[in-house]
């Protein structure tokens, strides 16, 4: 803005504040208040808070700062407003601690740069409520017994049933593979063939040694038949 000889530009600080705040009862919450002003700020920099109840009621001081923060005597925050800013980068911001039930209301904060003025005057609308970190914990705890722990158990029960999958076609391949020479070797018989003089290695037994008496039979058909030829 463009003012005759004489006259001072004068401009508008512009403010900035979120526009919702939670809290939970006996912990603290940060008030943000940002501001740009288009001249240089200095100790001439002023911020004044104010709050009004969300039951209706007046709206009253409860911080003003310059150069450094004075708290209201209010009884309603008396001793639990704190400044947490800093004027240099543009941020007027507060801290309120221990939240109460009663602290529920609108905040509202005003940024003084002189010559330039305070434009727009946003507000912040401050919600605590009795929600416990406990509570959270809790509630992050059963999410996890929900989701999670179910996903595992599913996870472990399905590789235990590949594992012994495997295993079953391991097993069954090797006695496809096992030839009739192999099975023969379950026992050795005597010259009488009445019992067998020991028993192989292999854990597995065949029942009464079949392969092996069947290969011998073929081996003294063989044998009649050629002497019969030759005779």
């Amino acid at each position: 803005m463009t003012f005759p000889l004489g006259f001072i530009s004068v401009e508008c600080v512009d403010i900035r504040m979120s526009p919702e705040v939670y809290g939970v009862v006996g912990e603290s919450a940060r008030l943000w208040c940002g501001f740009t002003s288009s001249d240089k700020t200095s100790e001439l920099v002023s911020v004044d808070w104010s709050y009004r109840s969300s039951k209706g009621g007046p709206t009253f001081s409860i911080l003003h700062y310059q150069s450094k923060a004075y708290p209201t005597p209010e009884e309603t925050f008396k001793d639990r407003i704190k400044w947490d800013g800093d004027i240099g980068r543009g941020d007027a911001s507060i801290l309120l601690e221990d939240l109460r039930l009663t602290d529920n209301g609108t905040f509202s904060c005003v940024v003084r740069n002189p010559p330039d003025v305070h434009g727009n005057v946003p507000q912040t609308k401050l919600t605590v409520t009795l929600q416990s970190l406990s509570f959270k914990f809790s509630t992050v705890i059963l999410l996890a017994s929900l989701v999670f722990i179910p996903s595992a158990l599913v996870s472990i029960i399905l590789l235990i049933r590949m594992k012994r999958a495997i295993k079953r076609d391991r097993i069954r391949s090797q006695k496809l593979k096992k030839s009739p020479i192999e099975e023969s070797r379950d026992c050795v018989y005597d010259d009488n063939e009445t019992a067998p003089l020991h028993q192989s290695s292999l854990s597995v037994k065949q029942p009464n040694c079949l392969i092996r008496l069947c290969l011998r039979c073929v081996d003294d058909d063989d044998y009649e038949g050629d002497a019969r030829s030759v005779a």
